[in-house]
């Protein structure tokens, strides 16, 4: 039996914290482009200085595997998989979708802006175009915390739901500083797309809720 619905209030305090999630995002964009014209902020170097002391022969490997389950390459992989299951309008399309949503903001925002990368001598994995926002942190930030929403709506098997939704909680939070320990990003990219990403995926929750209670005649929120 699925989840109960979340309510309309639930749904309204859910998108006043998309848009605080927005001005937040806005807010660094400024400070990013407009008062430090793209360079690093203190932050970013100071921040950047304390992931490059963690680097080690033993952890490096483990935070590029971590860092490559959000590439574009493996996102499209895991959308096509979950598109070509029977149950493909539960996942497959809320994900997809969601994470086209995100592409939409930060691609535009990234030929925008133009910030530089890092120094490529300090990059532990090979990685081209614009710094800021990070789209590896939107996009992870939508794709599995949007299954982790799924999941618990709609997966039965209760040992798997936990499971998958622990790993899924893992990657949606561990992605984006995994972009600052291989050296591809300044702190407040990850920053900026944490919170584009949490914008995108706190409207997509909405959106689908609503998709919910129109198609169950009856239900009445509280």
């Amino acid at each position: 039996m699925e989840k109960r619905m979340i309510s309309k209030k639930g749904c309204r305090i859910m998108m006043a914290a998309a848009a605080v999630l927005a001005v937040i995002a806005a807010f660094i964009t400024y400070q990013v482009g407009a008062v430090y014209g793209t360079e690093p902020l203190p932050l970013d170097l100071a921040v950047q200085k304390a992931f490059f002391s963690l680097r080690s022969q033993i952890l490096n490997p483990i935070i590029i595997l971590i860092t490559h389950l959000s590439d574009t390459v493996t996102i499209i992989a895991f959308c096509a998989i979950l598109l070509a299951l029977p149950n493909r309008k539960q996942y497959g399309v809320p994900v997809s979708l969601a994470a086209l949503g995100g592409l939409a903001f930060y691609k535009p925002m990234k030929h925008i802006f133009l910030r530089a990368r890092p120094d490529a001598a300090l990059h532990l994995v090979k990685q081209g175009g614009y710094s800021f926002p990070s789209g590896h942190s939107v996009t992870s930030v939508i794709f599995y915390g949007l299954l982790i929403y799924l999941l618990n709506r709609h997966c039965k098997n209760e040992k798997l739901k936990k499971v998958l939704s622990a790993v899924c909680g893992f990657l949606a939070l561990a992605i984006g500083p995994s972009r600052i320990y291989v050296g591809v990003h300044w702190p407040t990219d990850v920053l900026a797309g944490w919170c584009i990403g949490g914008a995108v995926l706190l409207a997509a929750i909405c959106i689908l809720e609503r998709n919910y209670r129109s198609t169950a005649p009856g239900f009445l929120s509280k």
